[in-house]
């Protein structure tokens, strides 16, 4: 565990609050410290906010002038509010050498495709200034939204900052040709959002880094580099094993990482198929990677063996009363100084929002300020975010969905993998899931403004259903035309590298569709399916999903809490 500082002192340095220790009842900073860094820049006197009149000797003035520029100084430094200085550097060496296996792997990059049409129809339908908003939007997040490569993807002495630019704004509101513009029409909550977002330099929903983010991004990269001595947690599938697709995975890697945070572990993932984690996501702050294709019983990094006792623990599958009933005894024997330094964990089930229902875990959830709303939203965009190339084709996407003009429902239709395994078995038409497009229809004659445009984002395992979709609905549909692909359908060659690419590039389409989907004001999901639940989550907005699109989707009783929706298909 991190040690505590014996001496009690009144005034913190950056050092003491990182080596706080992560699962402590104390704070990590002290309740009545004043000079503790801001959580943004955005927090300037009156007298200098825009639209404000102010008076005041000329000495007034300089100071104010001072107090601006060195705001403006301070935010070129800071991205989602944090001191680039602040951040540890990764365990990482120049000189490490690469296996044949993995300099051929290294060397893969995923090309996005261009937007589908029934996207391009849209934003050819947008005004002048509309379009100034979206290329703010497009320059904006794949600025703040990216990370860095990890393992595989790692190219430099690594350094967990992201980028430094100046993307916060210390002004309450934004001119007509700056950020989001001046509100027109369409919803006042989402210009509210697009002004949150050029203010602060981050989307709503994505967590402020602060209060124990980078404590433990520093106890991380410490245990990695053998400055501390290691206590691990690592999330693993398997060769071989039934790990599931993409959501089944995420939600065994996110309560992994929650389980690690409360219990002060560095936290590491392993793939061991269809292909290399760190070479579908990047990470902003923490280097979870795993050597490829370890067959070893140490646990490596950077090069470096870490730990040789290791306790395995198999969730794969369990039902929820299994669940209930282990895992509050396993977080706290992973906080234990006694227990393994190496705990491996497969789970293809997710525990982060049935962990507030238990007592011994609730508090710990309650200290690192997590809530059922924003958990896996806090969590997701702590570990992993998309490659640079599939966040440019997300951009693509969302920034049009932002736009206050626009209402915008995602539809995800989960048919069953028979219809990604051979076309003979896709024959799905919009007239068998009609009720799905009756349901956002009524979501957007109750919930959207008058001057909104309805734009439907659907999401399907069936292409002959998208195909369809197009067809019967028009330009009211938006898809992405990516093939459609599964973690566990193997890919047909005999190859082993270009199985591994081939199934990376499902990946990283799933991926693509999935933060896309987060992007969306209303959803309406296939409840024997987790895929759209993953996106929802990340969204961090409550109450406003549908799991059952037969019901009368007007009426308010028919969306779901997301504790709700963590009770059926994989959990939550």
């Amino acid at each position: 565990m991190v040690a505590a500082h014996e001496t009690v002192v009144n005034h913190y340095t950056d050092d003491d609050i990182a080596l706080k220790e992560v699962g402590s009842d104390e704070p990590l900073l002290d309740p009545g410290r004043t000079d503790a860094w801001p959580g943004t820049p955005a927090l300037l006197p009156s007298r200098l906010r825009r639209g404000k009149t102010s008076t005041g000797s000329p000495i007034v003035y300089t100071a104010s002038a001072i107090v601006l520029v060195s705001l403006l100084v301070l935010a070129s430094r800071v991205h989602t509010g944090v001191r680039s200085d602040w951040l540890p550097r990764w365990p990482f060496k120049l000189s490490r050498s690469w296996s044949p296996e993995e300099k051929a792997l290294r060397e893969y990059r995923w090309t996005a495709p261009p937007v589908d049409p029934t996207l391009v129809q849209k934003l050819d339908e947008l005004s002048p200034a509309q379009n100034r908003v979206r290329n703010w939007l497009l320059e904006q997040r794949l600025e703040t939204m990216g990370g860095i490569g990890v393992g595989l993807s790692a190219t430099a002495p690594l350094d967990p900052r992201p980028p430094l630019a100046s993307h916060a704004h210390p002004f309450e509101f934004a001119g007509e040709y700056e950020g989001p513009g001046v509100y027109i029409n369409g919803s006042r909550e989402k210009y509210g959002d697009l002004l949150y977002e050029w203010r602060f330099g981050r989307p709503v929903g994505v967590c402020e880094v602060g209060e124990w983010q980078l404590p433990y991004a520093r106890m991380h990269a410490d245990m990695l580099n053998g400055a501390r001595a290691p206590r691990l947690l690592e999330y693993v599938c398997l060769a071989g094993h039934m790990c599931g697709g993409y959501a089944d995975r995420m939600l065994g890697m996110t309560t992994a990482l929650l389980f690690s945070i409360i219990s002060g572990r560095a936290f590491l993932a392993h793939w061991g198929q269809p292909a290399p984690l760190d070479l579908i996501f990047d990470s902003p702050f923490i280097d979870w990677s795993r050597p490829y294709n370890v067959s070893s019983e140490t646990s490596f990094a950077a090069g470096h063996a870490l730990v040789t006792d290791r306790t395995t623990i198999h969730t794969l599958n369990q039902g929820s009363a299994g669940l209930d009933y282990m895992l509050p005894g396993l977080v706290d024997s992973l906080m234990a100084n006694g227990s393994s330094r190496w705990a491996q964990l497969d789970a293809n089930r997710g525990t982060v929002l049935r962990s507030f229902t238990y007592p011994s875990v609730r508090p710990h959830l309650d200290r690192l300020g997590l809530t059922p709303t924003n958990a896996y939203s806090c969590l997701i965009n702590y570990a992993f975010r998309p490659k640079r190339a599939a966040l440019a084709f997300i951009a693509q996407y969302t920034s049009y969905f932002a736009l206050p003009e626009n209402f915008v429902v995602g539809i995800q239709i989960r048919t069953g993998d028979k219809s990604m395994e051979s076309a003979g078995w896709d024959r799905h038409t919009v007239a068998q899931y009609q009720y799905y497009f009756t349901c956002a229809e009524q979501l957007a004659m109750t919930y959207a403004r008058p001057t909104q445009r309805v734009v439907y984002y659907l999401i399907t395992d069936s292409n002959d259903l998208e195909q369809d979709a197009k067809r019967v609905l028009g330009n009211r549909v938006v898809v992405t035309g990516l093939e459609q692909a599964h973690a566990e359908i193997k890919a047909n060659s005999s190859n082993v590298d270009d199985s591994i690419r081939r199934a990376t590039d499902g990946f990283m389409r799933t991926i693509a569709e999935s933060w896309i989907f987060a992007g969306t004001d209303y959803q309406i999901l296939t409840a024997n399916s987790g895929f759209g639940k993953i996106p929802t989550w990340q969204r961090g907005r409550d109450n406003t999903t549908v799991l059952n699109p037969r019901a009368n989707c007007s009426l308010p009783s028919t969306l779901q809490t997301f504790v709700d929706m963590a009770q059926g298909w994989s959990f939550g």
